[in-house]
């Protein structure tokens, strides 16, 4: 006898999006549901967008009840036109109620342009 899937059991999946002047990036979460106290699997795609000598950063944001979590940047030096994919994921550290996906355009240390994109778990 065999069983399907109801759709109840289906693997959640949540992305968002966004665009700075000079860099663009994605999140992508799966296995992450209203109240859960983790992400099982996340991806981050960053892609530099101008020939402009600037290097580009995305970093995970994650929204507590009580708190925000900012993770640590993920830099793209490989120059224009290019792309790199940081996956991981999120340990239990309470409720996440939303997540987001910051994207940035650096000189140096300088941060030129930026944007950030929020995704709830309730969407």
């Amino acid at each position: 006898m065999g069983f399907a899937a109801a759709p109840s059991q289906a693997l959640t999946v949540h992305t968002a999006s966004c665009s700075a002047t000079g860099s663009s990036g994605s999140l992508i979460t799966t296995g992450w549901d209203y109240n859960d106290n983790s992400i099982p699997n996340l991806s981050l795609t960053l892609k530099d967008t101008l020939a402009d000598g600037h290097h580009v950063q995305i970093r995970l944001v994650v929204q507590y009840p009580d708190t925000v979590s900012y993770f640590p940047w993920h830099s793209n030096y490989n120059g224009a036109g290019t792309t790199v994919q940081f996956n991981s994921y999120v340990a239990s550290g309470g409720t996440i109620t939303d997540a987001g996906v910051q994207v940035a355009t650096y000189e140096g240390s300088t941060q030129l342009s930026y944007c950030t994109k929020w995704v709830s778990a309730s969407d």
